[in-house]
């Protein structure tokens, strides 16, 4: 499904008026991330959003953010989504603390404020991936 020039995947058709309004903000800021709408056991909608680390044909890294009424929370995907993509980020177990990790909840910050913090965060570590012991680590194996 592609609406307002996203390419939505996940198992909900239609993002909420919150979600378009996070994810038009945060792809204008930082393109090219991967959109997948969700809805929780209590009914609960959320997006997950993710990018890829790649170093030759392979997935190295998964970095990725939960977006819902309550914030964002992201860091890295324990299993580059193969188990954890239909999982929100407590119960996946993804440290949302430190340089790697955001938590901001949402308070009276507006979806587009806090779209733009996803977007320095995602940035950021495109930037220094490449320098990253992270990747260190995958280039070793």
């Amino acid at each position: 499904m592609s609406e307002e020039g996203i390419d939505w995947g996940g198992r909900r058709e239609v993002a909420t008026r919150a979600e378009l309004e996070f994810a038009a903000e945060l792809e204008g800021r930082c393109p090219g991330l991967d959109y997948w709408l969700h809805r929780d056991d209590e009914g609960v909608a959320w997006c997950l959003v993710s990018t890829d680390f790649v170093i030759g044909n392979g997935v190295q890294g998964t970095l990725r953010l939960d977006f819902d009424a309550a914030g964002i929370r992201g860091g890295w995907s324990p299993a580059c989504l193969n188990w954890d993509a239909e999982m929100r980020a407590g119960p996946a177990g993804i440290d949302t603390a430190g340089l790697d990790g955001i938590h901001k909840p949402a308070a009276d910050q507006a979806p587009a404020e806090l779209a733009r913090a996803a977007a320095e965060w995602f940035a950021e570590h495109r930037r220094r991936w490449s320098a990253s012991e992270r990747a260190a680590r995958w280039r070793k194996r």
